[in-house]
């Protein structure tokens, strides 16, 4: 392999999105950061081909990559995973050892790069035990690393230290909404897209009474039933629909109430549950392209918590800011600028399982429990 000759040192992040798949290169030198890669595939190519992320760095020494985790474990190089990690990232009851995000990592683990993954919210030892029962999701692991590029964000243009950082995350994705608090430059709680309010795609957080009436409950209901499907069954994405709600469709401009109302209530509930006192709330996600509605939900959260909204720092890349702060977490693991932010996060001294305080039947424990460790 012909590398291609660097000044600096490079670090690669991934993010797994419901429709796209990002890479991203970071090259730290003297200091300074730049994107040496910003590259997009389709979520599908890379279920079909997992082998292209890997290709896709070919012709960079890359020192080490962040690679998409899920929900999460601890810090560790993915060599050194087992099939009860395999089994937790995914949450999937069979095949958990050939999922997309596994086939990824069996790429990696044959691979001269030192490629990790790393915890969700639910592992950080900044997360207080009482908001972890009955809880898995959250914050996916993508999460942790946008919130990783906000304390860079915010530490930048303020001027504060990392472990001066407070803010909310609200990431308004595709298909899901999510919201992390950081404060004192740590994760301290999350809503992720599963228990949170309705998404553009998913419906968000279960009602037990639909869950009933659907009978069965798998992984493809937690992505259907959001905005997009009460608007047109799905058939439609984020921008047409905002279109819709801001040219006189009466139906586009109820379910974008809905969903804004929705948005509000997880700010609020974050800032309650948490006790912190945010000095910004950074958007993120597909949502926040969409600049009309940016403009529209950035009034509402500032009449309403006083706070204004802001955008991550992107360092002039395309891709998702779950791709970038990954880039930058593998920058901070292999000792560079943003090792800071790594040791501040603790993540390192992330433990435990996505299993631990929740309440399951005895065959699903049994099964857990029989899973290889």
């Amino acid at each position: 392999m012909n590398f291609r000759v660097a000044s600096g040192m490079i670090t690669g992040g991934m993010d797994q999105g419901s429709a796209l798949y990002d890479i991203v290169l970071l090259e730290e030198n003297a200091g300074a950061v730049k994107v040496v890669l910003d590259k997009s595939f389709t979520a599908r190519f890379v279920r079909e081909r997992p082998r292209v992320t890997l290709e896709t760095l070919s012709g960079f020494e890359v020192r080490s990559v962040v690679v998409p985790s899920g929900f999460g474990t601890r810090l560790k190089l993915v060599r050194e995973m087992t099939p009860r990690d395999f089994l937790e990232i995914s949450l999937k009851r069979q095949d958990y050892m050939t999922s997309s995000l596994a086939n990824v990592i069996a790429v990696f683990k044959q691979a001269n790069i030192d490629a990790y993954v790393i915890p969700a919210v639910k592992q950080l030892p900044t997360v207080p035990r009482e908001r972890r029962f009955n809880r898995i999701d959250l914050g996916t692991s993508d999460k942790v690393c946008a919130a990783a590029l906000g304390i860079y964000t915010q530490s930048t243009r303020s001027g504060a230290a990392v472990s001066d950082t407070e803010f909310i995350l609200a990431e308004l994705g595709s298909a899901f909404n999510a919201f992390v608090a950081v404060s004192s430059g740590e994760i301290v709680n999350g809503i992720g897209g599963t228990l949170s309010s309705m998404g553009m795609s998913s419906r968000g957080a279960f009602d037990g009474e639909i869950a009933a009436l659907l009978g069965t409950v798998d992984k493809r209901r937690a992505y259907e039933g959001g905005v997009l499907y009460l608007f047109a069954n799905g058939e439609t994405v984020p921008e047409e629909f905002f279109l819709h709600a801001f040219n006189g469709n009466e139906r586009a401009r109820v379910l974008m109430e809905a969903y804004t109302s929705g948005i509000l209530g997880d700010i609020g509930s974050m800032m309650a549950s948490s006790g912190i006192k945010p000095k910004e709330v950074f958007i993120s996600g597909r949502v926040s392209r969409v600049k009309q509605y940016v403009a529209y939900i950035s009034e509402k959260i500032e009449h309403t918590f006083g706070l204004k909204v802001s955008f991550l720092e992107t360092f002039g890349a395309l891709s998702k800011e779950g791709a970038i702060g990954a880039a930058l977490i593998a920058n901070g693991i292999a000792g560079g600028r943003f090792s800071t932010i790594v040791d501040t996060l603790r993540l390192r001294e992330a433990t435990g399982s996505v299993f631990d305080d929740i309440y399951l039947d005895e065959t699903t424990l049994r099964w857990i429990q029989e899973t290889k460790v």
